[in-house]
């Protein structure tokens, strides 16, 4: 789970973390059409490769939709729970919980849908400073505590394009096309070091791809200054027992699974789903 900094959009958070996570495919729960769709626009407008998937859209759109996921041509897909029952993909590599759910049982289904067929799943989840409740009680409830982690600093996702970059840069020293730029490297080596040559040429690839908004949306540092949480209880101790939260911070009823069906569904959520392992 990503912590989102006091005074942040969780849309302004999700940038750093996708930049860092870089997700082969991935659903992006959101509870409305509107985020559904706002957010697509902004994921579009970074150049990613991302759509949305909710009930206004015409069967015909979600079949095509679906098609284009599972062949590769769309990374990232934004969908509200209700539309997503009919969207089933076995080779999910993430599912990230940008709105958290309204119930355990939701959260279940959700990251029940990557770390399927012997495949290893990761489950994200951004947590605003007044959802750390919320927090709790999934983690309460699911017998799982979820890893905490402050949004990427620059230096940590600027490393993570350096590493790609360097990927890019073996894969072309093996290519054909290399040839055609060797007479220009033959040129500059009379005046310049070759070292120096290669450096220039990797800070021109790297300045070409690297995203417009990152100087001004990431934190130079790490950022931690959220309280903890604290737990109400209300009407006993035990696990079963309802607790409250909302999205203004006050109190308010939760659905909560039955202990009996809950235990049944223990094992989707703790260390494996079927014969896949799923991380949070």
């Amino acid at each position: 789970a990503y912590l989102v900094p006091r005074h942040w959009s969780k849309a302004r958070a999700l940038q750093p973390i996708l930049e860092l996570e870089d997700p082969e495919s991935a659903l992006i729960f959101v509870k409305t059409r509107r985020t559904a769709a706002e957010l697509t626009n902004q994921l579009q407008s970074a150049g990613h490769s991302a759509d949305e998937y909710h009930g206004d859209l015409s069967q015909q759109a979600r079949e095509r939709l679906l098609q284009r996921f599972r062949n590769k041509q769309v990374r990232w897909v934004v969908a509200t729970d209700i539309a997503a029952r009919g969207l089933d993909v076995d080779d999910l590599t993430h599912v990230i919980n940008y709105d958290l759910p309204d119930s355990v049982e939701t959260y279940v289904h959700r990251i029940g849908r990557t770390g399927r067929a012997g495949r290893e799943g990761i489950a994200i989840s951004l947590v605003q400073p007044f959802e750390r409740r919320k927090q709790q009680l999934i983690e309460r409830h699911v017998r799982q505590s979820w890893k905490v982690n402050s949004i990427p600093t620059r230096a940590q996702i600027e490393a993570k394009q350096l590493e790609k970059l360097q990927v890019q840069v073996r894969e072309a020293l093996t290519g054909e096309r290399l040839a055609s730029f060797l007479p220009i490297v033959r040129d500059l080596s009379e005046q310049y070091d070759a070292n120096a040559i290669a450096a220039a040429a990797l800070q021109i690839a790297y300045d070409q791809t690297r995203p417009d908004w990152l100087s001004n949306d990431v934190p130079e540092e790490e950022i931690n200054d959220s309280p903890k949480p604290k737990i109400i209880k209300r009407g006993g101790s035990g696990p079963s027992q309802n607790r409250s939260w909302n999205n203004d911070g006050n109190d308010d009823n939760i659905a909560l699974p039955k202990p009996n069906k809950l235990i049944k569904r223990r094992d989707s959520v703790s260390n494996h789903i079927g014969s896949g392992t799923v991380t949070e």
